[in-house]
């Protein structure tokens, strides 16, 4: 059996001595399944989509890790790439020209077309993934619970039963107080706790025994 996880930093184990270590790995020595983590540190939802549409269909459990709702990919001539507002200016070192697009979607984002795109992810995944027959569970990274007076209506087409910790609860609140980053990643007690959670939501549905 197979297990794809996506997600941003949070999933890809950021800070951590071992990535190994990381909760999609722990998840998948709970239940016996071989892992793929595509978890990239920065990573939008956008990313996150499209990596679920484009593998989904060869695993047999997905687990969607979505990101902060105002992060945003764009491309260029030099690959892919995340900003958001107030994203710091790091891209300049791969081209120039990308520190005006930050400049501008700092200035100039909207916060509720921003969440509002992030429901649409949600929602979309959720009908490919059940018209495709496919088992899943969506969680939040960190952020996106507290901005839920955003919503213009979306949320109410959300499969709670698949999203664990709708509409309040995230990575950040499982993890609260435990280990974490110079950075603010929690280490390895945090994944523990992120796996732990995962596993006895699928056992709850049903998905192992």
């Amino acid at each position: 059996m197979r297990l794809l996880a996506v997600g941003d930093s949070f999933t890809y184990g950021e800070e951590l001595a071992d990535r190994n270590s990381a909760w999609p790995f722990v998840l998948g020595k709970l239940i016996n399944y071989s892992v793929t983590n595509l978890g990239l540190p920065s990573k939008s939802n956008s990313y996150i989509t499209r990596q679920v549409v484009e593998n989904a269909l060869e695993y047999d459990l997905i687990v969607i890790a979505w990101s902060h709702f105002a992060r945003l990919e764009f491309a260029d001539s030099v690959g892919t790439y995340e900003i958001w507002p107030g994203c710091s200016r790091y891209q300049a070192e791969f081209s120039k020209w990308r520190t005006h697009i930050i400049d501008y979607i700092t200035l100039h984002h909207n916060d509720k077309h921003l969440y509002t795109q992030y429901l649409m992810n949600i929602i979309l995944l959720q009908s490919y993934l059940k018209q495709h027959n496919k088992r899943y569970v969506m969680l939040d990274a960190f952020g996106n619970t507290k901005v839920r007076n955003l919503d213009t209506g979306l949320a109410q087409q959300i499969e709670q039963t698949c999203y664990i910790g709708w509409p309040d609860d995230s990575m950040m609140e499982w993890t609260y107080g435990s280990p974490s980053g110079a950075n603010g990643h929690f280490l390895e007690k945090g994944h523990e706790i992120v796996a732990g959670k995962i596993y006895e939501h699928i056992r709850y549905l049903g998905w192992i025994s």
